[in-house]
Parts: structure tokens; C-alpha cells; sequence
């Protein structure tokens, strides 16, 4: 019997879940935006490409940040208060 029977990768939220759609929601667009600016990143003039980049690992970490707090709320309907400070500090 595997360890990962009975784990899910992906909590499952309720389709009126509004809360947990909003997580969803801005996750997607914070992983939109890392891949916007990771691949537009040799468009822009050189002297601004940090800038650029360090604009894609912000928005990849709120990205991930944004998907456990989805998953955080779909299992415990609680606000996910530890990792809002978690990404309000690392980005």
C-alpha cells in the first residue's frame, strides 16, 4: 500500500466557494505574470532586465504562496493568515 493513498495533491473546493476561487484566481494571474515577464525578459533594454526578473520571482512566489493558501482554505475554511505573512515578507 503506498504512503500517498489517501493524499490528495489538490484540496477540492465546492463549487460556490467563492473565497477559494479568488485564491485560484490569483494565483493563476501571479503565474501569468512570472511567465509574461520570464519570457519577455530579452525585449527590454538591459539595463532594466533585473528589474524584470526579480519582477518574475515575485510574482512566482506569491503564485505559490497563492495556491497553498487556496488549499489551506478548501480544507479548513480558516483564512490562511501564516502564509499571507510568509508572502507579504518574501515578496
Amino acid at each position: 500500500m503506498s504512503l500517498f493513498t489517501n493524499f490528495s495533491l489538490v484540496a477540492k473546493m465546492a463549487t460556490n466557494d467563492y473565497v477559494g476561487f479568488t485564491f485560484f484566481v490569483g494565483c493563476m494571474a501571479m503565474m501569468a505574470a512570472s511567465a509574461f515577464f520570464f519570457l519577455s525578459m530579452n525585449h527590454f533594454d538591459k539595463k532594466w532586465r533585473v528589474s524584470i526578473l526579480v519582477s518574475g520571482l515575485i510574482t512566482f512566489i506569491a503564485a505559490v504562496h497563492y495556491w497553498y493558501m487556496r488549499d489551506y482554505w478548501a480544507v479548513n475554511m480558516e483564512s490562511p493568515t501564516f502564509f499571507r505573512y510568509v508572502d507579504w515578507v518574501l515578496t
